[in-house]
């Protein structure tokens, strides 16, 4: 679907120079932002738009620990779209192994009215295969 390069820096470690639980997330979504861009929808449209994503719960499987420096692919491999988006990513080290996969939930949220909403429209064309 999509994917993107980055380096393990100094603020996504432990102490042990160990990637940390909560880097593997925000990779994840910032991928996920990624997408939407590159779909027109920037973060200043989807705040016209009254958009906004409110992170749900997640799941993080590690394979093999990411450290300090290091450079890894993550790959949104599908997204799930219906009350909640449902994403999955993996995340390559530069031997291309998988070294972690997560699964998070993220939903549609509307800052004024403080609703979940459904996924519009016109982001849910860019998710599906056009025919």
């Amino acid at each position: 679907m999509i994917c993107k390069n980055y380096v393990v820096t100094g603020e996504d470690v432990n102490d042990y120079m160990v990637m940390e639980d909560t880097a593997y997330i925000s990779y994840t979504v910032r991928l996920l932002y990624q997408f939407l861009f590159y779909n027109g929808f920037s973060k200043e449209k989807l705040n016209y738009m009254h958009l906004g994503l409110q992170e749900g719960s997640h799941e993080l499987i590690i394979y093999k620990n990411l450290m300090f420096t290091e450079h890894f692919l993550v790959e949104m491999k599908h997204c799930y779209l219906a009350d909640k988006i449902n994403i999955k990513s993996c995340f390559f080290n530069s031997k291309n192994e998988c070294c972690a996969e997560v699964i998070k939930e993220v939903k549609w949220f509307d800052p004024i009215s403080k609703e979940v909403v459904k996924t519009p429209k016109q982001i849910l064309r860019h998710f599906y295969p056009k025919k």
